[in-house]
């Protein structure tokens, strides 16, 4: 698997070097992002149709012609406001349509797969799990990076995914929606993997690397 990634990370840092210089995107980079600054999302489907490719294989990929026309406020996202409904306002997951959302995914989905749950019994175990992270978090006080979750893990691969629009606008991606609904909460600079960017935001990428 980890190849795969460096392959991709071989292609996407040599062209961004030699077209954007030093301070370029590279592939799967870990940046750090201030939730007080995120407002919008792109549905990862609609992105992906629009790209011709899924939205974490657009991670450093330069781009000049921003999809204003795909952007969403976060009430209209269904995991995160059922998310916040849980962990912010005291809902049973049950109350908060969690459980009625995932199984209504389960039902349309080809293969009858969704987040990896089958079943209801799947679905009830995946939120306790997320309930699990969410303590760790909460306790922490902040969200893990990928590489503190797993040693060998490539870069930021599998963490939270963000674009940057113009002048440098953190965009959630709709990757990783329940550790980014626990970031928003937790309110304090959470790693993200990077995912498309567009051309003016490239200056802002050296102060979203560091966590200072």
């Amino acid at each position: 698997m980890a190849l795969k990634y460096r392959i991709r990370a071989l292609r996407t840092d040599t062209l961004n070097r030699l077209r954007y210089g030093p301070g370029a995107p590279r592939y799967a980079e870990r940046v750090w992002i201030d939730p007080r600054q995120c407002s919008q999302y792109i549905e990862a489907a609609d992105l992906a149709r629009r790209m011709g490719t899924g939205s974490r294989q657009l991670s450093g990929r330069v781009v000049r012609d921003w999809p204003e026309d795909l952007l969403q406020s976060f009430d209209s996202h269904p995991k995160l406001t059922y998310c916040w409904a849980h962990w912010r306002d005291g809902k049973t997951w049950e109350e908060a349509g969690a459980i009625d959302f995932m199984m209504s995914r389960i039902r349309v989905s080809p293969t009858g797969v969704t987040d990896k749950c089958r079943t209801r019994e799947d679905v009830i175990q995946r939120f306790d799990t997320l309930e699990q992270i969410w303590n760790a978090s909460r306790q922490q006080g902040y969200l893990a990076s990928q590489a503190q979750l797993e040693p060998d893990n490539f870069r930021e691969v599998g963490g939270v995914l963000m674009h940057l629009g113009p002048g440098g606008e953190p965009v959630f991606s709709g990757a990783g929606c329940h550790r980014f609904a626990i970031a928003m909460l937790l309110d304090s600079p959470f790693p993200a993997q990077l995912g498309c960017v567009h051309i003016s935001a490239i200056p802002v990428l050296q102060r979203l690397r560091s966590n200072s």
